[in-house]
């Protein structure tokens, strides 16, 4: 048997219970999340360990993307404004509108914080785990590349001007970490885009042999992510009272669920083909909530519970992503059967 033959029943099992497998991960670094803080602590230069999960992911998803279909999505580049406005416009608004159940629901000790902490986690940037999904569900990976690159250049950038209109809160409340952010853009994103194109441009018809165990190794950047940033929310969420827990559970779910299904209605409106449908819906629902985390608690270190939306967000996101794949596939298919796949298979 070949080393490719191997690891190709590992993918298949990872693929067929991901959700599953995901929930585990969530619940195991829940239960010990001292665990998750010790993996954090050793460095090697630069980099850590949630920056070599970040480099796997994007590593596994940039060495599908060719130059010139990269190229391609700004030579094309309908799909990728419908994307952005759908992040920097429609997703603002209608968080911004969910975000005023807050207060009525918890009251304004808890209701305020959480309200700032979900505005957050939705003006950060499109999670880079979202490429796991992306792929898997046969999605355009090099549309989903270039909004993870545009989005966490400048979507924390943007983030305290939209906390102003949003919440009233100056540019002065909101701490972002300008070295943390451009650490994970260079490491956790341009480094594994360079290399994965020229990998896909070196490698050529040698791609189909090696592509398994990127697969692979971006299901295990997947599964560290999760774990390290379910463990460092674990503690906040514990601090809570189980009234608490589950209010702020139904809001933030209730966003999450808002985010995704808003990016399902934009791709079909706009009549995407089949794989901009899907890395637009899953570019809305899921966020980099490791960066919420970071600037939660730096702009507002006497107000832990604003970094409670991201720490639920964190676990959810990837529970309805698994049935938001499910959907998709039963309803456009396993493959892209739109003009330009076809195109190309004649």
């Amino acid at each position: 048997m070949t080393p490719t033959a191997r690891i190709a029943p590992i993918n298949a099992f990872i693929r067929r219970h991901f959700v599953h497998l995901i929930s585990v991960v969530s619940l195991l670094s829940f239960l010990v999340p001292n665990v998750s803080h010790a993996m954090r602590r050793p460095h090697l230069g630069v980099l850590d360990a949630s920056g070599v999960s970040l480099f796997l992911m994007m590593l596994s998803a940039a060495i599908q993307c060719s130059f010139g279909a990269l190229r391609g999505v700004f030579g094309r580049p309908r799909p990728l404004f419908i994307c952005l406005a759908q992040y920097f416009a429609v997703l603002p608004l209608c968080c911004w509108g969910l975000g005023h159940l807050c207060t009525p629901l918890l009251g304004h000790s808890l209701g305020d914080p959480i309200q700032i902490g979900i505005y957050l986690v939705v003006l950060m940037p499109v999670a880079a785990t979202a490429s796991i999904w992306v792929r898997d569900t046969k999605g355009d990976i090099e549309l989903l590349v270039s909004l993870v690159v545009i989005t966490m250049s400048l979507g924390t950038l943007t983030a305290p001007a939209y906390l102003y209109f949003m919440s009233g809160l100056t540019a002065n409340s909101i701490v972002i970490p300008p070295m943390l952010i451009l650490k994970h853009l260079v490491i956790g994103v341009l480094v594994p885009l360079v290399v994965g194109i020229a990998l896909n441009s070196i490698l050529r018809e040698r791609l189909k042999r090696v592509q398994p165990y990127f697969a692979f190794f971006g299901n295990v950047g997947l599964f560290l992510a999760v774990f390290l940033n379910v463990g460092t929310a674990a503690p906040l969420l514990r601090a809570l009272t189980w009234r608490e827990v589950a209010c702020a559970v139904l809001i933030v779910l209730l966003v999450n669920l808002a985010n995704f299904a808003l990016g399902g209605v934009m791709g079909r409106v706009a009549g995407l083909r089949r794989g901009h449908q899907v890395t637009c819906e899953f570019s809305s629902g899921m966020r980099s909530n490791g960066t919420a985390l970071v600037v939660g608690l730096a702009s507002f270190p006497a107000q832990p519970l604003v970094t409670v939306p991201a720490a639920i967000y964190i676990i959810f996101q990837h529970l309805i992503a698994g049935l938001v794949r499910s959907r998709l596939t039963s309803r456009l298919g396993d493959v892209d059967t739109g003009p330009i796949a076809v195109a190309v298979q004649r």
